[in-house]
């Protein structure tokens, strides 16, 4: 199902739920509304409370994510690198995109990056927690 569907739907489905709420409450009567808001409002605020809580924990990792990416060239993502990173070489002309068919199917590691349906016409390099040095491509010195 397309992004923008799923949107649309949303939106229907909470329009429609919004009026029925409406509906309902004008049914009840003033002080049975009331009532209702107050345990509704509850459960909202404790859902907005879990919602705030696990996005904080999830946060934190500080993650990275090239989800998507279409490049020419390579896609390197570097990240807690304890001493130099040396990206060298030549830098190749961008070449063209590859299509969505040629996008390898990869699995998130789970440590917070991740680089799912990329595609790209050269490498795709994920360093995490490195202690040393990073280097890629290094030209060499004559």
């Amino acid at each position: 199902m397309g992004s923008t569907r799923w949107r649309w739907m949303v939106w229907v489905g909470a329009g429609i739920s919004v009026v029925g709420l409406a509906f309902f409450l004008w049914e009840e009567g003033l002080d049975r509304a009331n009532q209702w808001a107050g345990v509704l409002g509850l459960f909202v605020g404790l859902a907005g409370l879990v919602l705030s809580v696990t996005g904080g924990v999830r946060g934190r990792g500080g993650g990275q994510s090239a989800d998507g990416a279409a490049a020419g060239g390579s896609v390197r993502m570097v990240r807690d690198v304890k001493g130099d990173v040396v990206i060298g070489g030549a830098p190749d002309a961008p070449g063209p995109v590859p299509d969505a068919s040629s996008a390898p199917a990869t699995d998130a590691a789970g440590d917070g990056q991740s680089a799912r349906g990329v595609r790209a016409g050269g490498d795709v390099n994920l360093v995490d927690g490195v202690e040393g040095s990073v280097r890629f491509g290094e030209q060499q010195q004559p």
